[in-house]
């Protein structure tokens, strides 16, 4: 029970449990927001496929000057859900060990 190594392994595995609820949590999280940001957050006359997204749907995130004040929130809350699907792949990654 106070071995380190075993408590070491405890929470790797009780991280894993996290990564596993926290996932797909983000994964839902990204798509709602990017349909609230694609459906109400446009401003008038903006059309889904256009040239000033270079009819790609994703460069929305990318051009604020596209969206109305509603779209920059949603525009927010996806780049955070990104952010932190990023953050927890580097982690995942951090927490591999190389065998030899």
């Amino acid at each position: 029970m106070f071995d380190l190594r075993i408590q070491i392994i405890a929470l790797k595995l009780a991280f894993i449990a996290v990564i596993y609820i926290v996932f797909p949590f983000l994964v839902v999280r990204f798509c709602y927001y990017f349909y609230q940001l694609i459906t109400h957050g446009r401003k008038e006359g903006i059309a889904l496929f256009c040239y000033q997204t270079l009819f790609n749907p994703i460069n929305f995130i990318f051009r604020p000057s596209l969206l109305t004040q509603g779209g920059l929130v949603h525009r927010r809350r996806c780049i955070i859900s990104i952010i932190l699907l990023g953050c927890l792949y580097s982690s995942i990654f951090a927490m591999g060990e190389t065998r030899t």
